[in-house]
């Protein structure tokens, strides 16, 4: 799951928004943190990107991509749930997704100083781009990927992968409302058996 769906499936306190954005960036051992909510919005982020990348469902739209996207197909679909997400919010979440913003963003700043510079960077493009609420629009996502391209290593074809996107977009929206209520259980049960 990319930014969004992290955000919503933390914790409900600002410093665990900002440890499930951390999972990221932090690639270390756990214990090396030294906030115990980071350490467990850590845990869980790394464990909910499993849960993601091995769910049967994931793994049958992932097939969907063409044989170039399907290489980044954990990129793709982590970016276009985000987009299933935002344009059916209130599916959701009761609270309008512009507040629930607003919280992440200040959640974010108000730790910004402690965090790794590759955070800091991401955290000023996430907020001067507005990208949460950007994935509400399918420019959004299109937006996104050409940015992750920016920043790989070795050309890609995510930003072409709007096109293919939309011909698929009633799959891959069949398969998110499917699969994130799965993704929302296991969250709770991994909430129950590792808490502070």
């Amino acid at each position: 799951m990319n930014y969004l769906a992290h955000f919503l499936l933390a914790a409900p306190q600002a410093r665990a928004r900002v440890g499930q954005m951390l999972g990221d960036f932090h690639k270390g051992a756990v214990d090396a943190l030294a906030d115990p909510v980071w350490r467990r919005e850590v845990q869980l982020h790394r464990a909910i990107d499993r849960y993601t990348d091995t769910h049967p469902r994931v793994l049958a739209v992932r097939g969907e991509l063409s044989a170039p996207l399907r290489r980044y197909g954990g990129i793709v679909l982590d970016v276009y749930f985000d987009h299933c997400l935002a344009r059916d919010w209130t599916r959701w979440c009761a609270q309008p997704l512009s507040e629930f913003v607003a919280e992440v963003h200040a959640a974010l700043l108000a730790d910004y100083a402690q965090l790794p510079p590759r955070m800091r960077g991401s955290i000023d493009y996430l907020i001067s781009t507005q990208l949460l609420l950007a994935y509400r629009e399918f420019s959004g996502v299109a937006r996104a990927l050409t940015g992750i391209a920016s920043r790989l290593r070795r050309p890609s074809p995510l930003p072409q992968a709007a096109v293919e996107l939309r011909t698929l977009d009633a799959s891959l929206n069949a398969a998110f409302v499917e699969f994130f209520p799965q993704l929302q259980e296991f969250v709770n049960e991994w909430r129950n058996t590792h808490s502070l």
